[in-house]
């Protein structure tokens, strides 16, 4: 992934987000990943790819060997694919993934069926037929 190929994305159809950071989240956002190449990404770029996931209602998921129902603010994933997107290895998205989880940005859950991500840091969202939907995986920042 290079910076001339990706950009912040967020869900087709958001008009705008309402998001709140840690400042530890923030901090985090402003810096770079680094793929397997040596190649720099920003961060927020690669949240906002997770972000472009994420369905605005309920609903089945596509693109998956196992579709399962997914609810308003989740986004079906796989490490595998996102290790291929990213070029970074499998075991360094799964620490990246729980580093997102310990600052607040998204929360996990795997199973044998899939893999699910919400994301408590998203308050809501308006749509470009301005429609407001507000998270109900929103959860307030905590500072440690």
């Amino acid at each position: 992934m290079n910076k001339e190929t990706y950009r912040f994305m967020s869900p087709a159809g958001v008009a705008s987000l309402s998001l709140v950071f840690s400042h530890k989240a923030l901090q985090w956002l402003c810096g770079t990943t680094r793929d397997d190449d040596g190649r720099e990404t920003g961060n927020f770029t690669l949240f906002g790819d997770l972000l472009a996931r994420m369905v605005l209602i309920a609903g089945e998921s596509k693109g998956f060997r196992r579709p399962l129902m997914l609810f308003a603010g989740q986004a079906q994933y796989s490490e595998e694919q996102l290790s291929a997107q990213w070029n970074i290895g499998r075991k360094r998205i799964r620490n990246l993934l729980d580093a997102l989880t310990d600052m607040g940005l998204i929360d996990t859950y795997r199973s044998r069926v899939a893999s699910v991500m919400t994301f408590p840091c998203v308050r809501g969202w308006t749509t470009a037929n301005d429609s407001h939907t507000d998270n109900t995986f929103f959860h307030e920042q905590r500072e440690e």
